[in-house]
């Protein structure tokens, strides 16, 4: 009786540890989790494979070690391309079917990216790549490289590198590539498997995968040569031994290795023979226009890929298409109501309808008188117009045998303001550079001026802090015109002097007859003990090259000044404001001052870039001295 009774005990005890594990999570966890991707076993046909027959379809079975699954394979890569190619993933085999029909005596690729993963934790087999040729042999050409971004130098991932054995032709169609790659997050690309030879090397940043090159939308980069292929030797990776312990994580870690060697001294090498592509927007002659917006009532900002030719540029405004639709429609329904009265109809909903309808002007083109104002950047203008209760419209512009159109609508209220409508002038009130030139902007073109009206007082302060003011002759001032709606009031500053500008109504007309408002405006000179002082000197630059240096904000990159580099490389900066600072410095190929993206038609790369590496704060009353070695 006692042993029953202990058995009992005991199995009541298991039953309750049970149900506690049960309960509270304390049972068997099944170890810790499989992080290692799967690891391939076999392929039929084996990797490397010759003699494949070019007749489609084609079959490609890879075994593995564990359950599989594919996904994201839109970012499986085949090399040369082709266009009918199937994945399924079943059980721990991946099947790949090709049914196009491959061209003879090629090797094919086919790079999986991280499409490959294990079936519970998705943790994805990287970078696996399974190759074939329609030859008796496998070609063992390479190419490797960067892909930055012309402006930034940022690395340009996902992007289309192309590989053409012939020269480029019917840009921007190129034609179907005879290989390709695509850059990784790091902007570097590698194609492995090629025919010996040269090619040249196209590249766009689309995620289509279409291989062609949409100007508008998509960056490109070119090699200006054709780049000879490099030797490859497929890498001997580590396969899974059966039976011993730890083996995929050991055989996982000494391939990463290898891999990650091998990417590495494949960087440097491309850097090293200057295999770096700077991508950049080029510019067609179709497509003119890069952006058209509604600024406010009366103005219009346009923005080009390219400097336009002026005299050539011809606008055209009409109405909306909108518009025309809404007008369209009400007389639809009028003819509706009239047909309906016809008839000794009773008043209907069309009818009614018809009379709530606010009905848009149509003939305000023909009243339309406006002005073109070229800005500062010679990719950018704006158009100024004399009806400003027009709120949308469509704008077409003629350049050449092309043509551009815009639809314009004005954000928030469609109706015109006082405030919008108002000719003004305005300034950046605050410190002014004792060297600088005061700068005024006006909301509308300027074409009649009277400066002798206005009015410049300087005001001093003595030791004591006492102020005394002193009315300056105004023709002791120079005003310039920068632009129809910018000009530039020059006079000598004096260093810890405030100033203030009276401008009345009579000093400024504008393009539509109206006098500007009344403005006053003040700024103070600070003492040149408020600035500090910067030293460059700028060592490595090509003595044949001329150089453009730019003083820049950190971040945004804000130009602060701009000038072109010495000779000896050494530059001056007397007076800078307190704050962080930084540099940039571009090769001004053209000689024009600014930096100019390529053109892949006439054969003109980016002009280079490079950043200074640190950021300086410039101190009140300090110098700086630094030295810049380019690379």
């Amino acid at each position: 009786m006692r042993k029953i009774l202990q058995r009992a005990f005991a199995g009541a005890a298991a039953a309750f540890l049970m149900l506690a594990c049960a309960r509270y999570g304390g049972g068997p966890t099944g170890g810790p989790v499989d992080l290692a991707p799967p690891v391939l076993l076999s392929a039929l046909p084996p990797e490397g494979d010759t003699g494949v027959s070019v007749n489609g379809p084609t079959e490609i079975l890879l075994n593995f070690d564990e359950y599989v699954v594919v996904e994201n394979m839109d970012k499986i890569v085949t090399s040369p391309p082709l266009s009918k190619v199937s994945y399924m993933g079943h059980l721990q085999q991946v099947r790949v079917t090709i049914e196009d029909t491959l061209l003879e005596d090629k090797t094919y690729s086919i790079n999986f990216g991280d499409a490959i993963g294990d079936l519970h934790e998705s943790t994805p087999l990287q970078g696996y790549t399974y190759y074939f040729s329609t030859g008796h042999r496998v070609d063992s050409g390479q190419m490797s490289g960067l892909v930055k971004d012309a402006f930034t130098l940022e690395p340009v991932g996902s992007a289309s590198v192309m590989f053409y054995s012939h020269g480029l032709e019917g840009y921007p169609f190129f034609g179907n590539p005879d290989y390709v790659a695509v850059t990784d997050t790091g902007g570097f690309f590698q194609c492995r498997y090629m025919a010996e030879g040269c090619y040249h090397v196209v590249v766009a940043s689309e995620e289509s995968r279409d291989y062609r090159i949409d100007p508008s939308s998509e960056k490109m980069a070119y090699s200006s040569e054709c780049w000879p292929t490099q030797a490859y030797r497929p890498q001997v990776l580590f396969r899974k031994q059966a039976g011993v312990k730890e083996s995929d994580t050991m055989m996982r870690r000494a391939n990463d290795s290898l891999i990650r060697m091998e990417r590495n001294w494949s960087i440097e090498a491309a850097i090293g023979g200057e295999r770096v592509l700077y991508a950049y927007q080029d510019r067609l002659d179709s497509l003119f226009l890069k952006e058209a917006k509604f600024e406010k009532n009366g103005e219009i900002s346009l923005t080009w890929y390219y400097a336009v030719d002026l005299d050539s540029l011809h606008f055209e405004f009409l109405p909306s298409f909108a518009a025309i639709e809404s007008v369209r429609q009400w007389e639809a329904l009028q003819a509706d109501t009239m047909q309906q009265q016809e008839t000794g109809g009773r008043r209907n909903r069309k009818e009614r309808k018809a009379d709530e309808m606010d009905l848009p002007d149509l003939t305000w083109p023909s009243r339309l008188r406006y002005s073109v104002v070229p800005q500062q950047d010679p990719l950018a203008l704006k158009i100024y117009f004399n009806d400003y209760s027009v709120s949308e419209l469509r704008l077409a512009m003629r350049y050449g045998a092309y043509v551009d159109t815009a639809e314009l609508m004005l954000p928030g209220s469609p109706k015109a303001t006082a405030d919008t409508a108002r000719f003004r002038v305005s300034l950046s009130p605050g410190e002014l550079f004792f060297k600088d030139s005061l700068l005024l902007d006006f909301s509308f073109p300027v074409v009649g001026t009277d400066w002798g009206k206005a009015s410049l007082i300087e005001i001093r302060s003595d030791e004591e802090g006492e102020k005394d003011s002193l009315l300056i002759g105004i023709g002791e001032t120079v005003l310039e015109k920068v632009s129809a709606v910018r000009y530039c009031l020059k006079y000598p500053w004096k260093p810890g002097c405030s100033y203030s500008v009276f401008i009345p109504s009579a000093c400024f007309t504008d393009y539509f007859g109206r006098l500007v408002d009344t403005a006053v405006f003040n700024a103070s000179v600070p003492a040149l003990d408020a600035y500090g002082q910067v030293g460059l000197k700028v060592r490595g630059a090509d003595s044949g090259s001329l150089y453009v240096i730019q003083m820049v904000q950190p971040g945004d990159r804000k130009v602060l000044a701009s000038r072109f580099l010495p000779a000896d490389g050494n530059v001056e900066y007397p007076y800078v404001k307190p704050g962080n600072i930084s540099f940039v410095l571009f090769r001004d190929d053209n000689r024009n001052g600014r930096w100019d993206e390529g053109c892949c038609m006439e054969g003109l790369q980016p002009e280079r870039r490079w950043f200074f590496p640190k950021t300086l704060q410039v101190e009140a009353d300090w110098r700086i001295e630094e030295t810049w070695r380019l690379p």
